[in-house]
């Protein structure tokens, strides 16, 4: 079974030697997660506990240059980080995040 919850975040970037994006310029990105793992007690992982967890991993990329947080901060990048940082709260659950920046654009990693 999967669930999943979503939030946004507000960050400025820029992609070192990209002609068009090599300048500092911000997005709204929307942060999909789902987790999938068996159902106990009802519940996959209780909403509340996801929702919580992935808030506290934003708040660090919440209205910061992502360039101070990763080096090369393309979506790819930026939905890899926020994976790792939440895998380490949330180990036990088979995990996917997507990132939107923008409308019509996003990446998405499994871990």
């Amino acid at each position: 079974m999967k669930v999943g919850v979503m939030e946004h975040v507000d960050s400025m970037h820029l992609l070192p030697g990209h002609r068009k994006c090599g300048v500092p310029h911000g997005h709204t990105y929307r942060v999909e997660v789902a987790v999938e793992g068996p159902v106990n007690d009802g519940m996959v992982i209780d909403f509340d506990v996801l929702k919580s967890q992935l808030r506290e991993v934003l708040k660090e990329f919440d209205h910061v240059d992502l360039n101070r947080i990763i080096a090369y901060p393309s979506c790819e990048n930026i939905a890899m980080e926020i994976l790792r940082r939440l895998k380490a709260r949330i180990p036990d659950l088979k995990m996917e995040v997507r990132i939107w920046e923008g409308e019509g654009k996003w990446a998405q990693c499994e871990g």
